[in-house]
């Protein structure tokens, strides 16, 4: 009876665990293609770096992505795919006759299908920001001219489209073009303006935030009204902010970083206070502040309310990419989760979420590398909220981190951030490569990959199933042993009637 006990226990509890294992979702499965540059056409010895990447919601094969150029001259590049990403081609970009170049570009696609180019002109002592313009496009062809949407000295503009309307932030550093590479030593104010018509015109700029030395502002819409805005606060960084290190490398400051973000319940009109998503980040390294890096902010589709961020923190061997999560339009946020932690270096993250609500992160990766100085690619996916993640290498061959605008100051940017679009089966991620450069030509090619995401939230059948089975014994067993205790205490012990 006791071995009849014990081997009901054992079934029941093995199909207890088999339940709870099949009944779990599956982690996702990640397949990364071959990856590709996109600029493979336009040969040169440009620096592409600093994505960002937008799907038509009428056509989805129709892709737009732009980045900038930081050198042999700051300028840009726009992109069209209508293959799904599989091949692309240049787009042109008309300017203004007081827009002398196109610099760090943002793309999107407004609910009717038309594509939106943001970008920044400079020019002037030190290059620095002459205005902001934002160009509509019907297919391939300009719809209109450009819409100036900031003066200048407007620094890291990015912008958020949400049908007909259009969000645009920017830094306001009035007196920078009389610095090189720095803001003024007064923090400069965070401006949005706003657009109702899709980007033909933009009411006058409303302030989100002054007081604080605010870099790379990212707004997010959320429908309802509702936006974020999140960025940087680099706090009493000083010599960061104001480029007290005269462009050269050195050690990072040692003042902590903050990320910040702001909400809007009125489409932009007013802002709350400041609510901070994460303090006290050690710096990684020295920064170009008008090149500085940005954290990345993104919309879950399939919850109301709910905003990722994701940014990097940390030097050397503690450098890793973290991520939280809001699920009250930013009032609130979750304590940062490492996405991957690795021993070495892992850095500018850019977050997406796919339609279902699956997160995908991509960000430099240096791991592999005992010296800290050769990156790849790596793309992270969850499936849970972003509390776990599985992760897959989507370069091909590890690339110089050295290589870039200021490396021969010891101070390399590799760019702003990089780009990842999130859809229900794949990820499509793209970077800037540096395979084909050296610290004398600082050539980056942008390069991007697509990533197959397959098994995502599924449950496990024959798990289940067999789990049923073995709990379902295990109590058919121990039933019945009790049926027959029960039986058995109820005949007397020497086999004879019953005594009264």
């Amino acid at each position: 009876m006791r071995a009849r006990a014990g081997v009901a226990a054992v079934a029941g509890l093995a199909g207890l665990v088999l339940l709870l294992t099949g009944s779990r979702a599956v982690p996702a499965r990640l397949k990364p293609a071959s990856p590709d540059f996109v600029n493979a056409d336009r040969p040169g010895i440009n620096a592409h770096n600093s994505p960002s990447v937008a799907r038509s919601p009428v056509a989805p094969a129709t892709l737009a992505l732009g980045d900038r150029i930081d050198t042999p001259r700051f300028s840009c590049s726009v992109s069209l795919s209508t293959t799904a990403g599989d091949s692309w081609k240049p787009l042109a970009l008309p300017l203004p006759v007081d827009a002398p170049n196109c610099h760090q570009p943002d793309v999107a696609f407004d609910a009717a299908g038309h594509l939106l180019v943001l970008y920044t002109a400079t020019g002037g002592r030190f290059n620095q920001p002459v205005g902001v313009w934002l160009q509509r496009f019907d297919g391939e062809t300009p719809s209109g001219p450009a819409a100036r949407v900031a003066p200048a000295e407007a620094f890291h503009a990015r912008m958020a489209v949400d049908g007909a309307q259009v969000w645009v932030t920017w830094v306001q550093a009035d007196g920078a073009a009389d610095k090189p590479l720095g803001f003024g030593t007064t923090p400069a104010p965070v401006r949005l303006a706003r657009s109702t018509d899709g980007g033909a015109t933009f009411a006058p700029p409303v302030t989100v935030s002054a007081g604080r030395r605010v870099v790379q502002p990212s707004p997010v819409a959320l429908g309802g009204g509702r936006l974020v805005v999140g960025a940087y606060d680099l706090a009493e960084d000083f010599s960061d902010y104001e480029a007290r290190h005269g462009g050269q490398g050195g050690p990072p400051p040692e003042e902590r970083w903050r990320v910040v973000s702001w909400t809007s319940t009125d489409a932009g009109a007013t802002f709350g206070p400041p609510v901070t998503v994460a303090a006290d980040l050690v710096a990684p390294a020295r920064i170009i502040v008008n090149l500085a890096p940005a954290p990345s902010f993104a919309r879950d589709p399939s919850a109301e309310g709910r905003v990722y961020a994701a940014w990097d923190a940390g030097r050397g061997d503690g450098r890793d990419v973290f991520l939280a999560r809001s699920d009250d339009a930013g009032a609130t946020w979750t304590a940062p989760v490492a996405v991957a932690p690795r021993p070495r270096g892992q850095f500018l993250p850019a977050v997406g979420v796919s339609p279902a609500g699956r997160v995908d992160v991509a960000f430099y990766d240096r791991s592999a590398d005992p010296a800290d100085q050769r990156a790849q690619v790596t793309l992270a996916s969850s499936t849970d909220g972003g509390r776990t993640f599985r992760t897959a290498t989507v370069s091909d061959a590890p690339f110089d981190t050295r290589i870039g605008f200021g490396s021969l100051q010891g101070i390399p940017v590799l760019g702003s951030r990089l780009a990842v679009l999130s859809e229900a089966d794949r990820a499509l991620a793209y970077w800037s490569d540096t395979s084909r450069g050296t610290i004398d030509d600082n050539v980056q090619d942008l390069a991007g990959a697509s990533v197959e995401i397959t098994g995502a939230g599924a449950r496990r059948p024959a798990l289940l199933v067999l789990g049923a089975l073995l709990l379902g014994a295990g109590l058919g067993l121990g039933f019945g042993r009790r049926r027959r205790s029960d039986v058995a205490g109820l005949r007397p012990r020497d086999g004879g009637p019953e005594q009264a």
